[in-house]
């Protein structure tokens, strides 16, 4: 199994700290955001190699980070450059999670993740339950107030946790569970993705949004897909706000 952890974004939401740094190096109590995930990801026998997805802007930072960083991981890193080198070229997290999948002609099993969630699930709780579900498909977090649903993704979910339902920050959310941007793509779903990925690209659909929920949406629709609830702690950096929260 690979894991792909995305951070080729320029989150201009958190700007002026990230003009001239990527968001997952902003510290936290001394270290890098990206370390707290890596951390987690590294914990994962079954994964055998990370992924680290940068755009060219910040590839140099990136570069630098891990020249410093890699002997503190069991796990090889390698970073993978995007070629986008601002906002208006970016096309989004399933393209950037295609490149390293097409770049090392990638066949088997994937963990996808952003590198901006801090969350305290164990991730090897996520992979089993894909496992055993035999299932692609995303982990959602139970929000302690219905109401903050209104800032994310929103997934709906049957009794044995099969995605029914999706919206994106809806006024009259139908559920609690937000989307966390934490990926699990079986195998045999692959070639899926990337045919999904050019059926979009032909129909004009790609953005900097454009990411592996809306596969999910799309293969829902067709096959059984599912979705892990957690709960504990979980936060997604998006703001200025949320960057102080966390700190």
């Amino acid at each position: 199994m690979k894991a792909i952890v995305i951070s080729a974004g320029y989150a201009t939401r958190l700007y002026p700290l990230t003009l001239d740094k990527p968001k997952a190096l902003l510290p936290i109590k001394g270290k890098p955001i990206i370390e707290y995930v890596l951390e987690k990801v590294d914990k994962v026998k079954k994964i055998d190699k990370i992924f680290l997805i940068s755009n060219n802007k910040f590839y140099t930072n990136f570069s630098w980070w891990l020249s410093n960083n890699q002997k503190n991981f069991k796990k090889t890193i390698e970073i993978v450059d995007t070629g986008s080198v601002s906002v208006e070229d970016q096309l989004g997290m399933l393209n950037d999670s295609l490149i390293a999948i097409e770049q090392f002609n990638l066949n088997e099993d994937l963990l996808i993740l952003y590198s901006d969630n801090l969350f305290s699930i164990d991730l090897d709780e996520i992979i089993n339950f894909f496992e055993e579900k035999k299932s692609s498909g995303l982990a959602c977090y139970k929000l302690k107030n219905k109401q903050d649903a209104r800032k994310f993704g929103i997934i709906e979910i049957d009794q044995k946790n099969r995605i029914i339902g999706t919206e994106e920050k809806p006024q009259e959310p139908k559920s609690d569970l937000a989307v966390t941007g934490i990926y699990f793509i079986k195998k045999e779903d692959i070639k899926k993705l990337k045919e999904f990925f050019k059926e979009s690209e032909k129909k004009g659909k790609l953005n900097p949004g454009f990411g592996l929920t809306h596969f999910i949406q799309d293969l829902y629709k067709n096959q059984d897909v599912y979705a892990f609830p957690f709960s504990g702690d979980w936060i997604d950096i998006g703001s200025l706000e949320d960057y102080e929260k966390v700190k």
